[in-house]
């Protein structure tokens, strides 16, 4: 199958997609490439940029763990590019892949793998959260293998499925490796039961998949490693997705013999092979890939498989074919010889570079496969598409081409209600101008609205100054005259109350004399270089709040508006009237405490 592969080492063409490439700035807040929000300055995602939206589009959010940026971690996108949640300080400080959607205890979860990347693996774990984005559950290697690796975490029923990269001293004196020991990258993949955490089933490529089915020699690329230790094995095999039927088989995709493989879960057997060196099938010309990822079952019986998954037709050195490209496939078992049959293609973007690693392919709706649209990501080609069912393109988007990857993309619609609070920036240029509100809740889907508090003093009730509709990832709102501390509220679209900021309140920036000369009533300018010495003492000052709370008043507060019904008016009214002011909450501290001691 891979005869027709050709050599074209460097043929790397450059996508536009609304911006030009660039490398990222040490300097984030220059970086037009990266999301800045003012109620969260500390999450620097990166943009996501749409060029093609058509009718037809599913509904749902984007998932992407997009790397090699200035933060990694996990993001959910609208499909308009406003973003919606970056896990950056939640998910861990090290790379995060294949961030989707699973089923755990019978319920919508977030699954995704972290750990730290090497040449073309990595070591680490896979996180499972639920909707309020929190840890619920950690996967760990079994069976004295390790850490897992980053190319598979899948869950079918109650079966978490994971991949693990070993490397195993191996005698390659047929390779030229002579003066001493060989080393081998073994890919093993594990089945783990979720409810037990017992290993339910492990196999490995080294004792089923002789090293003369790979394509890649040692030393060829820095993926391939050279064999010549353990820190850069001989990877001869690189498996790259795991997937389990009803009758308790599997299915694997391994990228360096470009082959799918069905294993016989009681055995571990190899059932068939399609594609590479020693295909089980006959493939019809015209049908070529190679270095494929993400296989997927979509239906199967006696006679045939339905197979879906991403060709990448290309591991950066040797080429099948121009682009890379989403497939289904049908096996035919009852021909003879066994055949290959191509229902459906979803091809790259005419000026998209081939993905010369990851990727995936999505089929929006199992259910109906032949007539659903399906999402793909270009993997080492940080781009989504989306395609009808004729294979043409209805939505195009990606982020920046400067060196950044995305192993694989989805899409999902999938409320979130965040367990932290909303967070809140409050600007006004003097005592005497008007309060400027900047308002978020990462990872919120569901705020419709919010609602804008106020008061001037610590011990003073919260007033309800305004409702406004809920604009993108960051709301602003410019309330009338000077507000001493400023809370908000997310508000659903049927009115409750979700949840508010801190209900210690919010202060003001109000910028000195001297440095209001460089802001306006949005703000100040970005700092670009020190200013000239004015030869004055600094004084040190500190900028007074509200003293912490031993309850979480909000919340309270948020019952009652929840339950109140009513206009925006009297709900403000149930606010203050229910939250104690600052004074008596101290007094009643104060008499809790002594009765204490």
């Amino acid at each position: 199958m891979l005869s027709s592969i050709i050599v074209k080492a460097g043929l790397w063409l450059s996508l536009t997609i609304a911006v030009a490439a660039q490398t990222i700035s040490e300097d984030p807040t220059t970086d037009e490439n990266l999301l800045q929000f003012k109620s969260r300055p500390d999450i620097f995602p990166p943009r996501l940029f749409v060029n093609t939206t058509q009718d037809g589009v599913a509904p749902g959010y984007i998932f992407m763990a997009p790397y090699q940026a200035y933060q990694t971690s996990a993001a959910i996108y609208e499909q308009n590019g406003d973003l919606i949640w970056y896990g950056w300080g939640v998910t861990g400080g090290s790379n995060v892949h294949d961030f989707k959607v699973c089923q755990y205890n019978g319920t919508d979860h977030l699954c995704f793998f972290q750990g730290f990347q090497y040449r073309g693996y990595a070591r680490g774990q896979a996180i499972i959260m639920d909707t309020s984005l929190q840890t619920v559950k950690t996967v760990t290697a079994l069976n004295s293998r390790g850490s897992l690796d980053q190319h598979e975490f899948h869950i079918v029923g109650d079966s978490a499925l994971t991949t693990l990269y070993r490397p195993e001293r191996y005698d390659l004196s047929a390779f030229n490796i002579t003066n001493g020991e060989g080393w081998i990258q073994d890919s093993i993949f594990q089945d783990v039961n979720m409810t037990t955490g017992e290993l339910n089933f492990e196999w490995s490529a080294m004792e089923h998949v002789a090293l003369s089915e790979g394509y890649v020699s040692p030393n060829q690329s820095e993926v391939a490693g050279t064999g010549f230790n353990a820190a850069s094995p001989w990877d001869y095999f690189h498996m790259n997705s795991v997937d389990k039927n009803g009758d308790g088989d599997y299915l694997i995709s391994a990228r360096h013999v470009s082959t799918l493989y069905k294993i016989n879960g009681q055995t571990g057997d190899i059932i068939w092979r399609c594609g590479g060196k020693l295909s089980d099938f006959e493939i019809p010309n015209g049908l070529n890939w190679s270095y494929q990822h993400d296989a997927r079952w979509l239906s199967q019986n006696a006679s045939t498989d339905i197979i879906s998954f991403f060709d990448n037709a290309s591991n950066g050195f040797n080429q099948s074919a121009d682009h890379s490209a989403g497939y289904i496939i049908k096996l035919n078992h009852d021909a003879t010889p066994p055949t290959v049959e191509l229902l459906h293609s979803y091809p790259a973007p005419e000026d998209q570079a081939i993905s010369a690693s990851q990727g995936n392919l999505q089929i929006l709706n199992k259910d109906d496969w032949a007539n659903s649209n399906t999402f793909v990501g270009w993997g080492s080609q940080p781009a989504i598409t989306e395609h009808a069912p004729d294979g043409s393109i209805l939505y195009r988007a990606g982020v920046a081409f400067n060196g950044q990857m995305n192993y694989r993309a989805y899409k999902f619609d999938l409320p979130l209600t965040p367990k932290e609070n909303p967070a809140l920036y409050t600007y006004a240029l003097s005592t005497n101008d008007d309060t400027t509100y900047y308002m978020s809740w990462n990872g919120a889907t569901e705020v419709a609205t919010w609602r804008i508090y106020g008061r001037g003093a610590c011990d003073s009730d919260w007033a309800l100054l305004n409702e406004v509709p809920k604009d993108g990832f960051e709301t602003n709102f410019t309330a009338q005259g000077y507000q001493e501390f400023g809370m908000v509220e997310a508000v659903a679209g049927n009115g409750t109350g979700l949840r508010n900021s801190t209900n210690r309140g919010i202060k003001p920036f109000v910028p000195s004399a001297s440095l209001s000369q460089s802001c306006n009533g949005d703000g100040c300018q970005i700092v670009t270089q020190y200013g000239l010495s004015t030869g004055q003492e600094v004084v040190a000052e500190t900028r007074p709040g509200c003293a912490a709370l031993p309850i979480t008043i909000a919340n309270t507060a948020q019952d009652q508006t929840s339950n109140g019904g009513g206009s925006g008016e009297n709900k403000a009214a149930v606010l203050g009237s229910s939250v104690m002011s600052m004074a008596s909450i101290s007094v009643l501290a104060t008499l809790v405490i002594g009765l204490m001691l």
